[in-house]
Formats: C-alpha cells, structure tokens, sequence
C-alpha cells in the first residue's frame, strides 16, 4: 500500500490529492505519513476543511468482500481483462464515507474521487461505486472532456438495462447520492439500449445541475415527449428508492418517441 504522503499532502507534491489525512488511532506520530497504509481508520480532508471523508483500511475478509461475485456475473462480460485481473488480486480494501461534505456538493464529489483515483493509481487498484454498481480504473473515473465544469453525471451515474416480458428496461443508478430520483423507461427494443442510455444520461445532467423532475415533467422530442410519472414498482429492484418513470405518449411507444427525440438533437 502506498502511504498518507504519496496519496494526499496539502500542497499535491508528487501528483497526490491536494489535503490532509492523519490515522485516526496509533498516535500522532508523523513518521507514519511516509510509511505504507495500515490496518484502521483514517480522516481525510480537503485543504480548506469543508470536505471530512473518513477513510477504513481493511482486510478483503473484514469486509465481507469476494471478488468472484462480480468477476463471473453478467456485469463482468463485456469488462476490460485488466479489470478483472486488478478484481481478484484484491487483498485490500479502502472504504470511505463522508463525514462533512463541501455545501457546494460537487467540490466534494471531486475531491473524494481525486482521492479514491489516486489511491487505485498507487496501489494498482479499482474504484468502486456501490451505487452506480461499477468498478472503475483509476483513468476511467474522471471525465476528461466534461459536460459541464461544475458536474458530469457520467462520473457519477451509470444507466443499466434488464430484458423483461414486456422488452427493454433501462434504469439509472446513482441519482440516489445526490437524494434524488432514479430514472426508468420500459418496454424498449434491445436495438435501443446506446440511444436510451445517452437519453437518460441527458436527463440525469439536467437534474444535477437544479433542473429537477417532479411528476408531469415533460423529456425528450417537442412532439413526442415523455412525461414523468412514480415509477420504481419493481420493489425487488427499488425498494426504499425514488424513481420516476419516464411514459411516452399513448400513440407511441417508447422506441418510438425516443426515435422522435433522437431526430430533433
């Protein structure tokens, strides 16, 4: 493991994270800056404090974690090898969750990915988001080209898809950070599945920056929209969780109007 040094120092010598991070237990000896990660709890801060992220080292086995689960599931298909590789050399895990956070929110957001990508540099690992269910290389955690300065929902929200009776469902995960509501369309055509992504990844950016959904919110084509309805009744997949469903007009289906909206962008 790398150490505190290399991974974070208040001024980003050496291209680590710009902050602080001290054990949180063992001392206040400073010595243990520059040695390798141990076994315990860890405050990590942004330099001006607005942001407190605690960080726990521990064992792959204390954290209840097998790396197969993910490795031989349907999700691993179409995965990159050295991801799969990385996935099963795991030994050890960093698991951070934010104590305070920027009241901004997206300066926060970067810095605890700036971090989490910098330690997974170092160390030859991955990042993982429980929620948007993926794991990341460090360079495929940030996106270069952004869509906007502020925020780029691809960094944070990853759209899925399910084949159900009735076609088609895709489904976002990862709004649920930011305390708003999943997005979901049903009843597409797996011909579909890079159109509706795109769609609601668009949908998911203008939420995160203030334009919010609320029921009857119109999306996608001027003549064809869809309109935001409750969703998430699938409770085996949404239980606990807002979601919005996204309906198209009643004459068309859902290809259809997102065939509309495809043709006005």
């Amino acid at each position: 493991m790398p150490s505190i040094v290399q991974i974070i120092n208040p001024a980003g010598d050496g291209g680590a994270a710009t902050g602080m991070c001290a054990p949180l237990t063992g001392g206040s000896d400073k010595a243990r800056l520059a040695r390798p990660l141990e076994r315990g709890p860890y405050a990590v801060a942004s330099k001006d404090r607005k942001t407190i992220v605690k960080m726990l080292v521990l064992s792959k086995e204390e954290a209840g974690y097998d790396p197969e689960t993910f490795a031989l599931s349907t999700l691993a298909a179409d995965a990159d090898p050295e991801l799969i590789a990385r996935l099963r050399a795991t030994w050890t895990l960093a698991q951070f969750t934010f104590e305070s956070h920027d009241p901004m929110v997206y300066p926060a957001l970067d810095f605890l990915l700036g971090v989490c990508t910098r330690l997974a540099y170092l160390s030859d690992g991955l990042v993982a988001d429980p929620i948007s269910q993926r794991y990341l290389l460090p360079h495929e955690v940030f996106h270069s080209n952004r869509v906007d300065p502020r925020i780029d929902a691809r960094d944070h929200v990853s759209v899925r898809f399910r084949v159900r009776p009735d076609g088609l469902h895709a489904f976002t995960l990862g709004m649920q950070k930011f305390a708003l509501p999943e997005y979901e369309i049903t009843g597409l055509s797996e011909q579909d599945s890079d159109l509706a992504a795109r769609f609601l990844l668009v949908i998911a950016q203008t939420s995160l920056l203030g334009d919010l959904a609320k029921q009857g919110t119109l999306y996608g084509s001027v003549k064809a929209p869809f309109e935001a309805r409750t969703g998430g009744f699938d409770k085996a997949l949404w239980e606990g969780v807002d979601v919005f469903e996204l309906l198209p007009p009643t004459r068309l289906t859902a290809s259809e109007a997102l065939a509309a909206w495809r043709s006005e962008v």
